[in-house]
């Protein structure tokens, strides 16, 4: 009885995620991905490797993607070295937010890590290659003094929604998003966390 509802179950999450598709809600600032991830790097994919679910599986529900990439740039939980190769799997089907990787291309990840402590990334994940960032996001990612996204989270900056005192961040306002999560970092000063280099999204 208990393996027949679960089938059910899985049938129906399926059908839903087949019509409706992953769906990713406003743009997240950088610092709160950073802030909540379990791990994030900078890597190159070396390896593309397809695990497939069982026989019956046609719509890949249970299959998975594992990439191996080689990194470059370590930032947060990480315990490989540079030059070193971590494996972050996917889910097989889109629908479940799974995403493909390019072999030989380098991108920045902010994922989870699962129950067994392994790597994972879906659609709705931080998923960027270094050249589409501002050139404050890259300082903010890839420095590790106090306008690094990691130290202000490491500060208690890590709240930044329409709750925050400092660093409020209205969801829904897109081009108000946008601006912030290109230019602004939530930092540390005088004992709160306020904005920089806001000044242009107001």
């Amino acid at each position: 009885m208990f393996t027949k509802v679960l089938l059910l179950f899985i049938i129906l999450f399926y059908m839903t995620n087949d019509v409706n598709g992953c769906s990713c809600f406003g743009f997240p600032h950088p610092q709160s991905q950073v802030c909540s991830a379990d791990y994030v790097f900078q890597g190159k994919v070396t390896k593309e490797q397809f695990i497939p679910g069982p026989p019956d599986d046609t719509a890949n529900n249970f299959a998975i993607w594992k990439y191996t990439f080689r990194i470059i740039f370590k930032i947060k939980g990480v315990t490989e070295g540079v030059g070193e190769e971590v494996v972050v799997q996917t889910a097989g089907n889109s629908g479940l937010c799974g995403v493909r990787f390019t072999v030989g291309k380098s991108y920045i990840l902010m994922g989870r890590k699962n129950s067994d402590g392994k790597k994972t990334i879906g659609s709705c994940d931080f998923i960027r290659q270094k050249s589409s960032l501002s050139s404050f996001q890259t300082t903010y990612l890839f420095t590790r003094g106090s306008n690094s996204y990691n130290l202000n989270c490491r500060r208690g900056c890590n709240k930044i929604n329409p709750e925050s005192k400092g660093c409020k961040y209205q969801p829904g306002d897109d081009k108000l998003d946008i601006c912030l999560a290109k230019n602004a970092l939530c930092k540390r000063r005088r004992r709160r966390c306020r904005w920089v280099n806001n000044e242009k999204c107001s």
